[in-house]
């Protein structure tokens, strides 16, 4: 009986499969998680196939065991804060990445998890249909609700892969939770953001790893606010940018500057040592 993995193409027969370690190792991580959730992340894992070859077995047992503690879990930490990644949000979010590769938004082969989790802080638990009474004001709370679900995805797919657009994007989504005065309509959503990266990269150049937390910082303190804030908020709100030492160039020597340096001491020393002999 031949199988053949929908994720990593390979071909060979159960008996095979069964005593191959690797891939003993990836039916036993996939046994873990439920049937549906199972098959979205089989589809996700393709995003890692190369177009040249296929993954291999022990690829894929390790792709899963990045996964299973966080799906395990029902948590996933991104910019030291945590969000809820219940079995849902991995399902969405695995349908979410295989969306923006058939866009055109994101090109295979993938090297790490970081789209996938990116798009888990966007998902929002769909809550129960409220049950409406003579005394209820027909239901806006949940029609709220709806839109700034709309406002998030539209954000989301605006942002695409990149890391800048991204935090924008989950920035004015936590901003728009807070129903303040002046808060754009969910539709304009994708249109602000916009708006917002083109100021942000004319400013500066960023950098993923100073400037993220960055980013994040600033929006936080723009939480506190009650009207809507813009841009120049945001930018004034930046904190300063911390150069990891590692990072910084050695300081160059200056040897002209050394040589006169040491003639001068050497004068010191001559006229020190002939009034010695004086």
């Amino acid at each position: 009986m031949k199988l053949r993995c929908p994720a990593c193409g390979a071909a060979m027969s159960l008996e095979v499969l069964i005593a191959h370690d690797d891939a003993r190792e990836a039916l036993i991580a996939l046994t873990g998680i439920s049937d549906e959730l199972t098959r979205a992340m089989l589809k996700y894992l393709t995003l890692f196939r190369p177009s040249e070859k296929d993954l291999s077995f022990a690829r894929v047992a390790k792709l899963l065991g990045e996964l299973l503690p966080m799906i395990r879990a029902g948590e996933i930490s991104r910019g030291r804060k945590a969000y809820p990644a219940p079995r849902e949000a991995w399902i969405w979010a695995a349908g979410r990445c295989l969306e923006a590769r058939d866009k055109g938004r994101l090109t295979p082969p993938l090297s790490s998890h970081g789209f996938l989790l990116e798009n888990i802080t966007f998902w929002q638990q769909q809550a129960p249909a409220p049950t409406l009474s003579r005394h209820d004001g027909g239901g806006s709370g949940g029609a709220r609700n709806s839109k700034l679900r709309q406002g998030a995805a539209a954000l989301l797919e605006w942002a695409g892969n990149d890391w800048l657009r991204l935090e924008i994007a989950q920035g004015l989504t936590m901003l728009s939770a807070q129903n303040m005065k002046g808060r754009p309509a969910a539709a304009d959503m994708a249109v602000v953001g916009e708006m917002w990266a083109q100021r942000l990269a004319g400013r500066e150049a960023w950098n993923e790893e100073l400037d993220r937390i960055r980013i994040q910082t600033a929006f936080k303190m723009l939480a506190d606010f009650e009207e809507w804030p813009n841009v120049a908020e945001l930018i004034r709100n930046l904190p300063p940018r911390l150069i990891p030492r590692q990072m910084l160039e050695p300081p160059k020597l200056d040897m002209e500057k050394g040589r006169q340096a040491a003639g001068r001491l050497k004068e010191v020393l001559k006229q020190a040592t002939k009034g010695k002999t004086t």
